[in-house]
């Protein structure tokens, strides 16, 4: 006997193909990854700057400055002692399974779609992506964030703690947990795990630790990718040089970072004012606004940034008025994928036309952040004008 109509099993069938597929997808991209590596010899900066952390007598932190948080550079330090190949092969592997974590983790919380268009949001980055150590964040802030919405609060507030300790971005995610009414197991599971893991760091690694990951181990210039970067290269104020394996030009003054850094602020809390005011699960527009707000003040833009929106971007577009703020967002991220096609060596000085391409990502992710607050006003206008509707 039928299960259901022909057009029923149809369209059933259909929804477990599209996953099915982008899952076999990324498994030919790790394939042709690891066979790559094993073929020719690896040339991927971050991927041999794992490997020099890894094979160095002297300790991170205290005898040389390193731009990572602790958990990523302890895992540099645990799978890059065989060499390059072996790094890039073992940083695929770690890549690829966080990477469907991220999208067990959305099927689990918010439902099967949004982990399908997390995986379609995906495929730009795919040319690079399995050699970064990003995903790996993405995946235990999205892990938190979904522990949290089916009341895991202490274990959710955990793991965002733990994707703190691996990058710092997560962090921009926290007021989440305020939010919530039982916000206190949150903020307990947070603060005992960052305060272990960072008492760990001090004792293993150096008190200038957290300086040297805040300054980028004391770079001196713009990242030519960020958006001041970007445009003084466009506006031709500077000569790019290549620093700490990436572009830069201009020179990062500590009161403009100060600057930067108070306006960030203001934007966050401006991001999360708005937030609390809308009984709205903030996981999904909210929560790309206040991560995409992060990277548009930072005075770097990092190709791998990229996949921070992704989860949140995917829960944007289930959401009533972030359709245009999620559309934005995967603009921005495909206009990355091309960033990274064309200009594979971030150190090297690309083509006059590369300029154009960073200028119109970066004007996508401002306009994330744009779209989001013109959104939200609009609701809450809407919602203010609603008790004067004619019955």
């Amino acid at each position: 006997m039928a299960d259901g109509p022909p057009h029923a099993r149809g369209i059933a069938s259909g929804r477990t193909a599209l996953p099915a597929l982008l899952v076999v997808v990324r498994v030919v991209v790790l394939a042709l990854v690891v066979l790559g590596a094993g073929r020719r010899p690896v040339t991927d900066v971050q991927v041999l700057h794992a490997e020099r952390i890894a094979t160095s007598p002297a300790t991170p932190y205290r005898n040389f400055p390193v731009a990572t948080m602790p958990l990523e550079t302890e895992t540099d330090r645990a799978i890059g002692v065989d060499g390059a190949t072996a790094t890039a092969v073992r940083i695929a592997i770690l890549a690829f399974l966080a990477d469907l974590s991220t999208a067990a983790a959305l099927a689990w919380g918010w439902g099967r779609r949004p982990a399908t268009v997390y995986l379609l949001l995906g495929l730009p980055l795919l040319s690079f992506i399995y050699l970064r150590f990003d995903l790996v964040s993405v995946a235990l802030a999205t892990w938190a964030l979904a522990w949290a919405r089916h009341r895991g609060e202490a274990l959710g507030g955990a793991a965002l703690g733990l994707a703190v300790m691996a990058k710092l971005w997560p962090l921009a995610l926290a007021p989440v947990f305020l939010l919530r009414r039982a916000w206190r197991p949150a903020v307990v599971g947070f603060g005992v795990l960052v305060l272990v893991l960072g008492a760990w760091w001090y004792l293993t690694g150096d008190p200038k630790g957290p300086f040297q990951v805040l300054t980028s181990a004391g770079v001196r210039g713009w990242h030519v990718q960020g958006v001041v970067g970007s445009v003084l290269w466009i506006a031709g104020r500077g000569i790019p040089v290549p620093e700490a394996e990436a572009l830069r030009i201009g020179f990062a003054a500590t009161w403009m970072k100060g600057l930067l850094f108070l306006g960030l602020l203001g934007c966050e809390v401006a991001i999360w004012r708005r937030a609390a005011a809308q009984d709205r699960d903030p996981a999904g527009g909210t929560a790309l606004a206040a991560v995409v707000a992060l990277v548009v003040f930072s005075p770097q833009f990092s190709m791998q940034y990229a996949a921070w929106f992704l989860p949140w971007t995917a829960l944007a577009f289930e959401g009533d008025d972030d359709g245009r703020t999620a559309t934005i967002a995967a603009l921005a991220v495909v206009l990355t994928g091309l960033l990274a096609l064309a200009w594979p060596d971030p150190a090297a000085v690309p083509s006059g036309w590369m300029k154009v391409l960073v200028l119109a990502r970066n004007a996508a992710t401002l306009g994330v952040v744009i779209s989001w607050f013109a959104a939200a006003r609009a609701r809450s206008r809407r919602e203010r004008d609603a008790p004067l509707a004619p019955v």
